[in-house]
């Protein structure tokens, strides 16, 4: 397996606090937010003063493996594992009949049945989705760091490009196509590293989405091809003389959606599965889509 460093994302909080909320569009004039429907799970406070005020993590992480139908493969090694080893380990994926998937789908085919009937017939109305884990599901990942991010292993699975190790999110690709029957054009965004982009466009249309690679936008963490993210470059501090990337996730989201629609693109809908994914503005609307395993501010 080659093996392809990747700049750290942002600081996860793993596991227990994003909410488990279904995923509903709102629309709001010249700000895009993501709709809160149904009780979000309550955020423990910042400097808890008592343990009460704290969820088990292994009860979590046992309630998450629950929502998600945990399945273990027969077939597929973990990426970066030795296959020859006497206790090989096997890729986790999510049951496709467990509660997880169910959710999902329901959010796909209303987001479906909402778009099919947009007042918008224009040429230039297109949606947008994130990758991991909106459109291509990482739960086995997740499972085989026990929801610690590192940038290292995590690079091997993406560089598998193989959607027996990153499936399609259900119901997903089956609303690409459906936008794409109604004249939609499909742009995706991710937080992965540009060098990780020939990766991602072959793991998505090998999970079935249609994808242009033009419309796939990675973060260059450079901004030398994605000028319009110039200002995120800043003074390290830690490194004296040298730069670094210091815009948050919603920052190079929301700019890299305004360079988008700078383009003639409207954005009819923004799917993501963390609300910074969400926020920030140029796009019409919004839908979250079901993530508890980890937290993007």
């Amino acid at each position: 397996m080659k093996l392809s460093l990747r700049s750290p994302r942002p600081t996860r909080t793993a596991v227990a606090i994003a909410s488990v909320a279904t995923g509903m569009a709102l629309t709001v004039p010249s700000l895009a937010l993501a709709a809160h429907s149904g009780q979000s799970v309550p955020a423990p406070p910042a400097n808890p003063t008592s343990a009460s005020q704290i969820q088990n993590i292994d009860q979590v992480k046992t309630a998450i493996k629950g929502y998600y139908g945990d399945t273990v493969s027969s077939t597929v090694i973990a990426p970066g594992t030795d296959p020859q080893a006497a206790n090989p380990t096997y890729i986790h994926t999510f049951d496709p009949d467990g509660a997880y998937a169910h959710e999902v789908e329901a959010i796909a085919a209303k987001a479906g049945k909402t778009l099919a009937t947009h007042h918008k017939r224009t040429a230039d109305k297109a949606i947008l989705f994130d990758v991991d884990d909106t459109t291509l599901n990482t739960y086995s990942y997740e499972i085989f760091s026990n929801f610690v991010y590192n940038p290292a292993t995590n690079a091997n699975f993406v560089m598998a490009a193989d959607p027996q190790v990153f499936p399609a999110v259900p119901g997903m690709v089956g609303l690409e196509k459906k936008a794409e029957a109604h004249g939609y054009d499909v742009y995706f965004l991710t937080g992965r590293p540009l060098a990780q982009a020939g990766a991602t466009v072959a793991n998505l249309q090998a999970a079935g989405y249609d994808v242009n690679p033009e419309h796939l936008f990675t973060k260059d963490a450079t901004a030398k091809s994605e000028p319009w993210l110039a200002s995120c470059i800043v003074p390290d501090p830690a490194n004296p003389g040298q730069t670094k990337f210091g815009c948050s996730t919603i920052q190079y989201k929301s700019m890299t959606r305004e360079h988008i629609e700078s383009l003639g693109v409207d954005i009819v809908a923004n799917f993501g599965d963390q609300f910074s994914d969400l926020k920030g503005g140029f796009a019409d609307s919004t839908y979250k889509i079901p993530n508890p395993m980890y937290y993007l501010p």
